[in-house]
């Protein structure tokens, strides 16, 4: 009985000492709901949006991106060149209607294949999902989505490292 409760408290005690545990949320495609996750997550985004993505053709993406950016949230891209130049990217057409895109690449640099999302600064989604159809529908693709105040600071970083390069700025 002695160990019981000594086991016990020591967990108590362990749990109030260690930090709060970071939420994270694995999905995997094909059809594991990843684009119904990022839409809710692009839907809840109240401040900004920022997105270092290898390329966009998801039409149901670029509608929840404009939704967003109506509703007052700031919204900024980072995408690749060859893909932004694709017949079947959403880039082109998201510069269109204001929203501001960084295209990074090319022979010097090579590819921007970065896929990370940061939500308000405070949630980040990352993984090898495309935002492509292809990629719901039948791709074998994987997101994490997480809420870790220091993970989170690590991509705003990097995002902001890559937002600073002397590139093509729409």
């Amino acid at each position: 009985m002695k160990k019981i409760i000594f086991v016990i408290l020591s967990l108590i005690w362990i749990l109030q000492e260690s930090p709060a545990m970071a939420q994270v949320e694995p999905l995997f495609s094909p059809k594991g709901r990843i684009k119904e996750s990022i839409l809710k997550e692009i839907e809840s985004t109240t401040s900004t949006l920022d997105l270092a993505i290898h390329g966009i053709t998801s039409s149901d993406m670029t509608q929840a991106i404009l939704k967003a950016k109506g509703r007052g949230v700031r919204v900024r891209i980072i995408a690749d060149s060859k893909q932004s130049k694709l017949k079947s990217s959403k880039i082109t057409y998201l510069i269109h209607q204001g929203i501001m895109v960084k295209i990074l690449g090319g022979k010097e640099y090579g590819v921007m294949n970065h896929r990370f999302v940061i939500f308000d600064g405070k949630k980040v989604m990352t993984g090898s999902f495309d935002w492509s159809e292809a990629s719901e529908k039948w791709n074998y693709e994987n997101i994490l989505i997480l809420n870790d105040s220091e993970v989170v600071a690590s991509y705003r970083k990097e995002f902001d490292r890559l937002w600073r390069e002397k590139r093509v700025i729409h």
